[in-house]
């Protein structure tokens, strides 16, 4: 028992002489602390005694982590971008004050959430003929984990149109906060156009579906004549691209044959063809008159899995083409006679007009008119006589031009033919 007794003395002795270390006491927490959206940033104000401030973000379930320090000197006000905070179902915010290296505690926000948009979702894409974009498209709720926090902000979020063009050109269109359709104006093709969503807290994915605005280019081969009611064969070709450099292979695309005739005419249309982008297809059609030939490509719109393509209707150049009278037969009948003899001379002409056509003689060199020969619903004969010497003569008929339904059809001769006179 001394022993213990003097032990305890000793360590009271030793003890008296040391003194007692004093600890700085940790500033006052800051006070009055409040959050609000501001310009797709929150907005943190605080009030503390001028000292420095630390400001964590703190994800529920994960540590805190700084986001911005703000020294004494400074107002108590901090902008955070909404994008730099990590999406979560809740989220809030700690403020506290330093002095000499001493945190205080920290004034806490409330918990909000940070979701992003819902991926809008097209429904459907047209091309108009000022050739701008109609859209239209649904957009779902942002999910809600913190009913009625701080920075809940109305509306599901803006609707976003990201076209990319040809080249580096692209553009991006915003459109009102709850809208569900929008117009674009007309642009560089070819070009996709996918939507995506905003809010404060950042970006959606873009939606998987895309519209494509694509180019169609038609060409046309017209023969320069052909005679009347022969087929007039014309070739079609057609190039459409929906994407930079990559043509399309592509069939059942509805193309119209137009004529007019005049440059100064309206274009009708005369014949539908289904043509495609891998060979050249026939367009041809009944030669009837002289005219001008275009082929028309109306606009197009095709709905494929995730792609909606839409091209503008387009057209080639006219292409001229002279219809001549064509003729059936002409000659004399015999053809072989004996001086003095009767013979006929007759032809036959579609279209099957009355006209005034001339008899011509071949001298050997010139072509020489020796007389009329009246055509009635396209047919005409003349009596007459062999001549008086003998000898093989060569004519022929030429008619003038004629108009049918409005069409002029050219004056053409026919191949020269030969009496015989023995």
């Amino acid at each position: 028992m001394r022993k213990i007794a003097l032990a305890v003395t000793a360590v009271a002795a030793l003890s008296a002489g040391l003194q007692t270390p004093a600890f700085a006491a940790a500033p006052d927490a800051p006070t009055d602390f409040k959050i609000a959206i501001k310009d797709l940033h929150v907005h943190l104000t605080w009030t503390d005694t001028d000292a420095k401030n630390v400001v964590y973000v703190e994800k529920e379930g994960e540590a805190p982590y700084v986001a911005g320090t703000i020294e004494a000197s400074a107002p108590n006000d901090l902008l955070i971008p909404g994008f730099r905070l990590k999406a979560s179902d809740k989220t809030r915010l700690i403020v506290k004050s330093v002095v000499e290296g001493e945190e205080s505690a920290g004034a806490v926000s409330d918990w909000f959430d940070t979701h992003r948009p819902a991926v809008p979702a097209l429904k459907d894409a047209n091309l108009a003929a000022n050739l701008s974009t109609t859209l239209s498209w649904t957009l779902g709720a942002v999910a809600d984990s913190t009913p009625n926090d701080p920075l809940d902000v109305p509306g599901n979020g803006t609707v976003r149109a990201s076209v990319d063009g040809p080249g580096s050109t692209g553009l991006e269109t915003d459109f009102a906060t709850g809208a569900t359709s929008g117009t674009l104006a007309p642009q560089p093709r070819p070009a996709a156009i996918n939507l995506s969503a905003w809010n404060e807290w950042g970006f959606s994915a873009k939606d998987v579906k895309t519209v494509r605005l694509g180019t169609m280019s038609a060409g046309l081969s017209v023969p320069v004549s052909a005679v009347y009611s022969s087929t007039l064969g014309m070739k079609t070709t057609l190039d459409l691209f929906t994407s930079e450099g990559r043509e399309e292979r592509a069939s059942g695309i509805p193309v119209e044959l137009q004529a007019r005739a005049s440059a100064t005419g309206s274009w009708k249309t005369y014949g539908r063809f289904s043509g495609n982008t891998t060979a050249a297809f026939n367009t041809g059609l009944a030669s009837l008159g002289n005219r001008q030939y275009r082929i028309l490509v109306p606009a197009r719109k095709v709905v494929s899995g995730n792609v909606i393509a839409l091209t503008p209707a387009s057209s080639t150049s006219a292409k001229s083409s002279k219809t001549y009278i064509k003729f059936l037969s002409a000659g004399f009948t015999p053809s072989t006679a004996k001086r003095g003899a009767n013979v006929d001379l007759s032809a036959k002409i579609q279209p099957a007009s009355t006209v005034k056509a001339r008899l011509e003689f071949f001298d050997g060199r010139s072509w020489f008119d020796v007389g009329y020969l009246q055509f009635n619903k396209g047919a005409a004969i003349q009596h007459g006589s062999a001549g008086a010497e003998a000898g093989s003569s060569r004519y022929r008929v030429t008619v003038p031009a004629v108009v049918v339904n409005g069409l002029t059809v050219s004056a053409t001769s026919s191949a020269a033919f030969t009496l015989t006179v023995k």
